[in-house]
């Protein structure tokens, strides 16, 4: 299975500390571009306004990366999302992770969460999952899905996005039955009880979150 890693512009003390082991192909968006380079991770494509770096700092993405793709900074995507419309377009059955998704400007991660609702990358979506130091979101449409645990990582959510007709978490520490979940909602600090834990939703769309402190 083919792995992207769109490296995003979130604040840098934000990211994993074990970037150089994640396999995959790297993918710089705008000032992410520059965080790889300067990690030693050459990117594949470097893609965005680069409206973050300086003209000296984009020369050097320019002589680094293996491809760039400069964006007209008028446009209506954000550079994450034409950095993830890039890896699907080369592999629509990649994994695909986006780090960098938080710190600073709340907007910005908004966006990165949200983006999975948009009908183009909908069908994509439990192909796609953002990482940052103290937090990792999957997303799962409807059925029944094994959620596995991370190490270090104590709390386990459920964000439903969408209305769910039927939401069941049943092997959790805290259990749900049958829900209706009308909009979107936050259930929040649940723990495994095991090293997994299931979701079943009859329809819609739940992001499920494992963080730590």
């Amino acid at each position: 299975m083919k792995i992207f890693n769109l490296l995003v512009g979130g604040a840098p003390e934000n990211l994993p500390d074990n970037l150089n082991d994640f396999e995959g192909d790297w993918i710089g968006v705008d000032r992410g571009a520059l965080k790889l380079i300067e990690m030693g991770l050459i990117p594949e494509v470097a893609v965005g306004d680069f409206d973050s770096v300086n003209g000296q700092e984009f020369k050097e993405i320019e002589a680094n990366a293996k491809q760039v793709i400069k964006l007209d900074p008028v446009k209506d995507d954000t550079d994450t999302e034409s950095g993830l419309k890039y890896a699907l377009d080369h592999d629509p059955r990649a994994h695909i992770r986006v780090l960098g998704i938080s710190g600073g400007r709340l907007d910005h991660l908004l966006a990165n969460v949200l983006m999975v609702l948009q009908d183009r990358f909908r069908m994509f979506a439990e192909q796609i999952e953002l990482i940052d130091r103290q937090n990792n979101i999957r997303f799962f449409n409807s059925g029944k899905h094994t959620v596995d645990k991370l190490e270090g990582f104590r709390y386990l959510s459920f964000i439903p996005l969408t209305q769910i007709d039927v939401l069941t978490l049943d092997d959790e520490k805290y259990e749900l039955h049958n829900a209706m979940v009308s909009n979107a909602r936050a259930y929040v600090s649940n723990e495994f009880i095991d090293s997994k834990a299931t979701v079943y939703l009859s329809n819609g769309l739940v992001a499920v979150i494992q963080s730590k402190d």
